[in-house]
């Protein structure tokens, strides 16, 4: 999403709100980055763009709702992410290597590119069912949630058999 800048760098306006969806299947992006993630559609973006004597900032607020499985036991998971940040807007006098800043590139504001960045940030690294979620059995692979295997718990390493012949 470009947002035209135009109203600010004129003088005419000192905020530009905006209120969009997003479709994030249709984004590459996101399912690149998040192959294992189903993301509900569609998404909204609200925020603004103020500027205050020369000096812009993005504001975006948004929530996230996605599906994806249980890191333990692969049941899947309906989450959740609230994005909320705020960006500085920088000149053509600012050096571009700054990560600091986002840039105004020919007259327009890409929004969707520190959405993205967020999106990065506050995605949860794994996702659970519960926190006490026990998981697949790692010989059977059942699901521990919904009982108890019949695998036995408690093995000897066959490296360490020889050592239980001292005990007797």
């Amino acid at each position: 999403m470009n947002l035209d800048m135009r109203p600010i760098l004129c003088g005419e306006k000192n905020k530009i709100e905006f209120d969009f969806a997003t479709v994030p299947e249709e984004e590459a992006v996101l399912s690149e980055l998040f192959p294992d993630v189903k993301f509900h559609t569609p998404v909204s973006v609200k925020g603004n763009v103020k500027n205050m004597s020369g000096y812009m900032v993005l504001t975006v607020n948004s929530d996230l709702l996605f599906t994806a499985d249980c890191a333990r036991c692969t049941k899947p998971v309906d989450g959740k992410v609230t994005l909320s940040f705020e960006r500085e807007i920088a000149g053509k006098d600012t050096s571009q290597d700054n990560d600091d800043y986002i840039f105004i590139e020919d007259k327009k504001l890409d929004i969707f590119e520190p959405l993205i960045e967020q999106v990065l940030l506050d995605m949860p690294s794994k996702t659970l069912c519960s926190e006490d979620c026990k998981g697949l059995c790692p010989k059977c692979g059942k699901n521990l949630n919904e009982g108890e295997c019949a695998c036995p718990k408690k093995e000897i390493d066959p490296r360490l058999e020889i050592l239980k012949t001292l005990l007797q």
